[in-house]
């Protein structure tokens, strides 16, 4: 048996908690699914030039092998510092020293996992987004390693380059995973054989932290992506974003609820600008003329921890599907403020219909309709509690 599995995006500590979800799913699919046995690790790599800089001395220092427990799970991750050279030599005549580090490598990886984001399988984010996921899926096409693609949303492709690419590595992959069926489709026509299952974020458990939920509270999400609306290939479609979180706040402030305020992808420390929903969610918070009932979570969470305070909510509402995927695995009752086709999918594959509106290109009157259209999902969600 080979020792080590090679995720592509794994990251239990990646700024969105979505991703890092990905990540903690993945551990429990493959072990579930039966891709990862026992005594296998989890086996990452870092390509360096200079192994006398600084910054290389303090990675090579820090990336040892170590087992952590994962969800009550034990887990072994190790890393490989890989030498430009070492690497430029594998890559382009297929020559591995046995003896160095990536040769040991190339020859113990039993499986390639892609994530890929979860929607990245797609050139919605633009062409260079998309070939920075490609490293390890190349990895296992050029060394005939098997390669799954994890449960996620593939498409849409609007390049026919990249299009035929993802066909090439769907053909060559020993399984596709689709946690939706929006591209059902086209995956047909190209004779793409395919499993339709749930997100990976399914598969992490939430886990409990010191705070005291307010019953029948309203969570909102507030993405950073949008709010920004500066965010690469999706700048500048969300100019009526902050009217329609401030007019939805107020709807239920209205209610006499308390709104929760729930950051989904964030760094605490190291934000990532125009794509941060804690400095959105202070921004947008600091905003709001009348704050009474409202609570901002301003915290360091990890993923499972913000998982947690969604399912106390009694409705929630998210731009960041991973958040609403927090509360559809909870069964918290949702509605997503779409800024793509990933969401009215994902929902439909989970059985929820009519609880998504896109928000691409709104202005201020069409939010009205879209604040009408969460009420009427919310008022489904209290006549069917108060129905037992």
């Amino acid at each position: 048996m080979k020792k080590y599995i090679l995720i592509s995006d794994f990251c239990l500590t990646s700024r969105n908690r979505g991703t890092a979800a990905l990540g903690y799913g993945a551990l429990a699919f493959l072990r579930e699914k039966g891709y990862m046995k026992e005594g296998q690790e989890v086996i990452q790599y870092t390509i360096y030039r200079n192994p006398f800089r600084k910054q290389t001395l303090s990675k090579l220092l820090q990336k040892k092998r170590r087992t952590e427990n994962v969800q009550g799970v034990p887990v072994t991750f190790n890393y490989v510092m890989v030498n430009a050279f070492e690497y430029k030599l594998w890559a382009k005549f297929g020559i591995s020293l046995p003896f160095r580090p990536w040769g040991k490598f190339v020859r113990k990886v039993a499986l390639v996992a892609a994530i890929n984001g979860g929607d990245g399988f797609s050139d919605i984010y633009g062409e260079r987004l998309w070939n920075s996921r490609l490293p390890e899926i190349k990895f296992a096409m050029k060394t005939n390693t098997p390669l799954i693609l994890l449960p996620q949303t593939i498409g849409p492709f609007k390049d026919s380059k990249i299009l035929a690419e993802a066909k090439q590595i769907m053909e060559y992959a020993d399984k596709v995973y689709v946690r939706d069926a929006q591209y059902a489709k086209e995956l047909d026509e190209m004779g793409i054989k395919y499993e339709l299952t749930n997100d990976l974020s399914a598969y992490m458990k939430p886990e409990s932290w010191d705070i005291d939920i307010n019953p029948n509270s309203i969570g909102i999400n507030v993405s950073g992506l949008a709010y920004s609306n500066n965010f690469r290939d999706l700048a500048g479609q969300f100019s009526a974003y902050p009217e329609l979180m401030t007019k939805l706040v107020q709807h239920f402030q209205k209610k006499g609820k308390t709104i929760y305020l729930i950051p989904h992808a964030y760094g605490y420390n190291n934000p990532e600008w125009d794509n941060d929903d804690m400095i959105s969610g202070r921004e947008f918070y600091n905003s709001l003329e009348d704050k009474t009932n409202v609570i901002l979570i301003d915290k360091d969470l990890i993923s499972p921890q913000v998982k947690f305070v969604i399912s106390k909510m009694s409705f929630f509402i998210g731009t960041r599907m991973h958040a609403n995927f927090a509360a559809i695995f909870t069964k918290v009752p949702v509605f997503g403020l779409a800024y793509s086709f990933k969401f009215q999918g994902a929902f439909e594959n989970n059985g929820i219909y009519n609880r998504t509106a896109m928000i691409n290109n709104i202005t201020p009157a069409n939010i009205p309709g879209i604040i009408e259209q969460i009420e009427q999902a919310y008022q489904e969600d209290v006549v069917q509690k108060k129905n037992g």
